[in-house]
């Protein structure tokens, strides 16, 4: 994508979007519908759910799903996010149509419901919000840990790092004479070409990249490590986004380093939680070492288990399966009542 955005990024411009929007997967909106159609009619399904991203995925079972209730299952937003989105009513325009096909549209905070309401203000009776959350089992994990082994404090940052939402300010902040030789950064995933040229700039930082591994291991590095990083750039859709490992690092009992701008949704969850004790601005490396110094001499402690049982990830499989049975049992009616809907 980085080549072919330098390419597409005038055509781009014109419409208003990021290349991002024209990646290569977009095209199976189109030759997706054959085999989802093809699905269909083999499962006979009460209900068709199409989660996002990518946003083909939305189109082409938008497109097939005929007279079976359609739920749009939105994690993270396509118009309307700025690592797509560049004020464009061309993927509102294309995203509305798929939504108005929809009997319930689902997103998984505050602010990317306000954010589709912004562009949508019709789906507001067919939207709902449900997080992201974590295993419940990760409760019992938290007193697990072992401590560190080595003198030096582990930060942790599990996932892919791309676009903006890179550790280039993080490495910045730890190569500081305070931190250097106090920390070390393990990055679990694949990283973006800036945090690899910023690791290639501080040899005297203590740095590992792992490669990604199966979530079970995810959560063992997590449990081993003293801090865990989350980096919620704004031009990659962060100020409203709430990933489940910040969930599943705060349900573990980690305190968390969290790169986020302040007003963000994850901002406001870790005061909501009183655990922003390691906020900071994700481009301002020495807001991010005062985080770190602050996380070192001390660390919250963890948010009592009550506080994140809105966010169980075994309540809000309830809270699905309850919105999913209503459409069913609404579907079912309609048919009773003469109109012709596809059942299993």
């Amino acid at each position: 994508m980085a080549v072919a955005g330098r390419i597409v990024d005038p055509l781009a411009r014109l419409l208003q979007v990021k290349p991002e929007a024209f990646a290569p997967n977009n095209v199976w909106a189109l030759t997706g519908r054959r085999l989802v159609s093809n699905a269909i009619a083999a499962e006979r399904p009460d209900i068709v759910v199409a989660t996002s991203p990518p946003p083909s995925a939305l189109i082409a079972a938008g497109a097939v799903a005929g007279q079976i209730p359609f739920v749009v299952d939105l994690r993270d937003l396509w118009a309307g996010s700025p690592y797509y989105d560049r004020g464009s009513r061309f993927l509102a325009s294309a995203q509305a149509r798929t939504l108005a096909r929809a009997a319930a549209i689902v997103t998984v905070t505050e602010g990317c419901r306000d954010t589709l309401l912004k562009l949508h203000p019709e789906i507001a009776s067919r939207l709902y919000v449900l997080p992201n959350g974590f295993d419940p089992r990760l409760i019992e994990r938290r007193h697990k840990a072992s401590p560190p082994a080595s003198g030096r404090a582990t930060l942790i940052h599990a996932g892919a790092l791309y676009g903006d939402r890179t550790a280039e300010p993080l490495l910045a902040a730890l190569k500081r004479p305070e931190l250097r030789d106090r920390t070390r950064l393990v990055l679990l995933g694949v990283i973006d070409p800036r945090t690899a040229q910023a690791i290639s700039r501080t040899p005297d930082v203590d740095v590992m990249v792992e490669s990604p591994v199966e979530w079970e291991q995810a959560i063992d590095h997590v449990l081993e490590a003293d801090i865990v990083v989350i980096i919620n750039a704004p031009s990659t859709g962060g100020d409203m986004a709430v990933p489940t490992k910040l969930y599943e690092a705060l349900a573990l009992g980690r305190p968390v380093l969290a790169l986020t701008r302040n007003g963000s949704d994850t901002a406001r969850l870790l005061k909501r939680l009183g655990q922003d004790t390691g906020l900071a601005s994700p481009d301002d490396p020495g807001a991010i070492a005062l985080a770190i110094a602050r996380l070192l001499a001390a660390p919250p402690p963890p948010p009592p288990p009550e506080a994140l049982a809105a966010f169980d990830a075994d309540r809000m499989a309830g809270h699905y399966a309850a919105l999913l049975d209503e459409l069913a049992t609404r579907s079912s009616s309609a048919t009773n009542s003469g109109t012709t809907v596809s059942r299993r």
